[in-house]
Order: structure tokens, then C-alpha cells, then sequence
């Protein structure tokens, strides 16, 4: 755990919720990292699509799929939960890049199942092995998992640093890596790291800068609510992954506990971090 300034205020912040909390966040040209039961293993939800976006992003690099290749979406593709697919009629045709937006933007379960299938859970892997990811697994396809199986899972930890390899364009090429933020920006499910964020705005006008610029990925499953983000502004840049597990406010509305408790989390980190800068 962190000695970090930062502690207290997240301690207190954890000891009023109902399950647990783990924070990592580092800041990009600084290196100045806090930490809250960063290494302790949470299930991923949706945040595990990060990993398979890069699975995507490093085969089309090695020439082992095309990004432009087409895809399927047949009635047994057609899973429940986040995205668009499901609503759609089955025989579309979509690009995988298309799809890997869909997974990302949306959080479209069908589209990452298809994605997985294409790319293999072994080779994300051992991929995340590969970069020094130990704690994070691709267990199963979103809802084909059998009843008591172990659910996909990672660590505040390996989450940021993951999009931190990507952010600083330390893997793939820098072509891939901001095709990949480009994707996280336009992710529609911003509100846990934006929600107390005085200076954000989720809409601009054409030709308008923001203030705040935010890459991420959000995962919700009852119990869990987790986000992972690259966080820009003015003079800063910074990586910061939340996760939650156990919580007893079991609902899918904005005002659940552990989604109130990341955004709360969020405005400390990025408070503290505009301070720095």
C-alpha cells in the first residue's frame, strides 16, 4: 500500500463502503504512482476488453488478421448485456475493426465474443504475460461461462499499466496505440471518472477543445463496478484504474454505491494530480 498524501482521504473514502476498493494511478512524465490494494485480483467485467483490444491491435500488427476483415454476426453469436449487436438482425456483416469499436464505444458483449473467437483466449493471455500482466485472465467469453466458474478478472495494477504501455506508445507501434485511445475516447460510459470532474463536458460543439480529455473503459457486473482511463489535460496526462468488488448495492443505476465511491475516488486522484502539475 501507497505512503502517498493520498492514502488517508482514500481510506476514508473505503472504510464507508460496503465492499472493497483498489486504486493504481500513475502520472505519465512524472512517475508519481498512488496505490489502494492495487495488486489485489477483482473481477474485470467489461474492463477485460482492454486486453482483448490489444490482442486485436497486436495480431493485425504481426499480419496474423486484417483489421478490415469481415465478420458475421449469426443468432448464436447474439449474447445479452451491454451493446448494440443484440438488437440488430442476425447474417451483419461488420469489419473487425468495426467490431473492436463496438466492444470498446458500447461495451457490445456480442462483438467481444467474436473478437475472442477470433483472436483466441490463450493468445491474450499469454500476450498480457508477455508485457508483465501476471494477475490478469481472460477466462471465458462474455455469458458462456458454466455456472462456478472462475470469472475474468485483473488488478487495479495491471490495468493501468496496461493502458499506461499503450498511452506512452511503450507496445505495438504508435499508429496502433493511438487507434486504440482513439477507440477509449469515444466510449459512451464515462461517468464514473467524469462524474466530479467540475470541468468536464461529455458534448462539444465542432472545433471546440476540451478541457478535460478522457480514454477509458468502464465494467459493470452486480457487485463490481471498475474503470480504467487516460486522463489528459493541460500540462498533465495520467493513467488511473479503479475496481470495487462486494458491494451490497447490487442495482445497475447511476447512483449505485460503488459507482458513486469511483467517482468520488476519481476527483481525489485528479485533484491531487493538477496540484502536482
Amino acid at each position: 500500500m501507497s505512503t502517498h498524501e493520498l492514502v488517508e482521504p482514500i481510506r476514508r473514502l473505503a472504510a464507508g463502503f460496503s465492499g472493497t476498493l483498489g486504486v493504481w494511478a500513475q502520472i505519465l512524465d512524472a512517475g508519481e504512482t498512488i496505490e489502494w490494494n492495487a495488486y489485489d485480483v477483482f473481477p474485470s467485467a467489461s474492463t477485460i476488453k482492454v486486453p482483448i483490444l490489444y490482442e486485436v491491435f497486436k495480431q493485425a500488427g504481426e499480419g496474423r488478421i486484417r483489421l478490415t476483415d469481415g465478420l458475421t454476426v449469426q443468432d448464436d453469436d447474439v449474447v445479452g448485456g451491454s451493446g448494440v449487436l443484440k438488437d440488430l438482425t442476425p447474417g451483419l456483416g461488420l469489419s473487425v475493426r468495426d467490431l473492436s469499436a463496438l466492444m470498446i464505444v458500447v461495451s457490445d458483449n456480442t462483438a467481444a465474443n467474436l473478437l475472442v473467437d477470433l483472436v483466441g483466449i490463450d493468445a491474450v493471455n499469454e500476450s498480457l504475460r508477455a508485457v508483465g500482466l501476471r494477475d490478469t485472465r481472460l477466462e471465458y467469453r462474455f455469458f458462456r461461462a458454466p455456472p462456478g466458474a472462475p470469472v475474468n478478472c485483473t488488478t487495479p495494477a495491471d490495468l493501468g499499466r496496461l493502458l499506461w504501455l499503450v498511452a506512452t506508445h511503450a507496445v505495438l507501434t504508435p499508429t496502433a496505440c493511438e487507434e486504440m485511445l482513439g477507440m477509449m475516447r469515444r466510449q459512451h460510459h464515462t461517468d464514473q471518472i467524469t462524474r466530479r470532474m467540475a470541468d468536464f463536458d461529455g458534448y462539444l460543439e465542432q472545433g471546440v477543445e476540451p478541457l478535460v480529455r478522457v480514454a477509458s473503459k468502464s465494467g459493470s457486473i452486480r457487485g463490481t463496478r471498475n474503470d480504467v482511463a487516460l486522463v489528459e489535460r493541460e500540462g498533465l496526462r495520467y493513467v488511473i484504474a479503479m475496481m470495487s468488488r462486494d458491494c451490497a448495492d447490487r442495482r445497475f443505476y447511476v447512483d449505485n454505491e460503488a459507482a458513486v465511491l469511483l467517482a468520488e475516488t476519481s476527483a481525489l486522484v485528479d485533484a491531487h494530480f493538477r496540484r502536482r502539475a
